[in-house]
């Protein structure tokens, strides 16, 4: 009975949509009985309206959604910026210029090719370094290739990069697209000094200056002591010391001072004698001083000379001789061969017998 009541409702609604239809073809073709459903539209067959009194209610009848076959094209986008992200800068200082172009998608979906080259005003090009990359979250995917321009500013005053045009393609498409980036314009300044690093430089140069400055002072200090000690003289040996005397005895004789200078001579020949014999003859008498030279083994001609020597100067003081400057000259001869002879025999002391 269920069945019945739905098949009934079904086919009255059937009715409802066809009788306007039915009507426009019977007036059409009214030689005919016969009806004819329009094109494209399947023959309904006739059936009676239900007997009844109830209002007519039609039940909703289901809908579906159509998917479209195949995949949709993936957005391109492309995005530029400077780093650092400023607008005015200093000669010498690097500037960066990024340009990105990027999808949601598969690597594949799109491929990139170069970009043009910037037109550049007052800025160089020095380099330019590519790297790609693939991003994932959940099962989206956002590809992005990245072109860094590396820039440096050449002149003072007004600079632009004016847009590049990024060119790619469709995967599986022969159309070549474009993308277009922003145009910047840049306002060049003087260089700027890195005081930082030369104050660092000067530091440096002044510790490197002190340090050099103290070791040349070090080393000019040691030469000079070297020098120095090279031209102090040796002391003097006793017997130069003793030829000072020859000079004193000397300006004696011409201040006509002969017995102060033939006691002078008188000291320095025994002086010269005991220092050869390793005694003390300045209290000797002559003839003591002649009974030990005897005794010594001294060269005769050595001795000689200093018993000449004694004999003039006790004239000179004893027996009040005036000597003349033959005389004079004949002592200082003598002593200075006196000294000459015992230096040269080695002035070294000799023992006591």
């Amino acid at each position: 009975m269920r069945g019945t009541a739905q098949a009934k409702w079904v086919m009255a609604a059937c009715l409802v949509i066809w009788l306007p239809l039915a009507s426009q073809a019977a007036t059409a073709s009214s030689a005919t009985s016969e009806s004819k459903t329009p094109p494209n539209m399947p023959a309904l067959p006739l059936f009676r309206l239900p007997d009844t009194t109830s209002p007519l209610s039609l039940p909703s009848l289901p809908t579906t959604t159509a998917t479209l076959a195949g995949k949709v094209a993936p957005t391109v986008a492309v995005r530029s910026r400077l780093d650092p992200d400023e607008r005015r800068f200093h000669l010498g200082a690097p500037i960066h210029l990024f340009v990105e172009l990027s999808w949601q998608g598969d690597a594949g979906d799109v491929v990139p090719e170069a970009p043009e080259e910037p037109i550049l005003t007052n800025i160089a090009k020095k380099g330019i370094v590519h790297s790609s990359q693939i991003m994932s979250a959940g099962e989206t995917h956002r590809v992005a290739y990245t072109y860094d321009y590396v820039l440096e500013p050449t002149a003072e005053g007004p600079a632009s990069i004016e847009p590049i045009q990024v060119r790619y393609r469709l995967r599986d498409g022969s159309d070549t697209l474009r993308l277009t980036t922003d145009r910047f314009a840049l306002t060049i300044l003087p260089r700027r000094w890195p005081w930082k690093k030369i104050l660092l430089w000067f530091a440096g140069a002044v510790a490197t200056v002190g340090v050099t400055g103290v070791f040349v002072l070090g080393l000019v200090a040691h030469v000079r002591r070297r020098r120095k000690a090279a031209k102090v003289p040796p002391p003097p040996s006793p017997f130069e010391q003793m030829r000072g005397d020859l000079e004193r005895i000397q300006r004696l004789f011409t201040e006509g001072v002969a017995r102060d200078a033939c006691d002078v001579a008188e000291r320095l020949v025994r002086k010269a004698l005991g220092r050869k014999v390793g005694a003390e003859l300045g209290y000797a008498t002559i003839s003591e001083l002649s009974e030990r030279l005897g005794n010594e083994a001294l060269d005769p001609v050595v001795c000689d000379r200093a018993a000449s020597i004694l004999d003039r100067c006790s004239q000179v003081k004893f027996a009040g001789y005036a000597p003349t400057v033959a005389d004079q000259n004949q002592i200082l001869a003598d002593c200075r061969l006196l000294l000459d002879d015992l230096e040269r025999q080695g002035g070294t002391p000799t023992a006591e017998r």
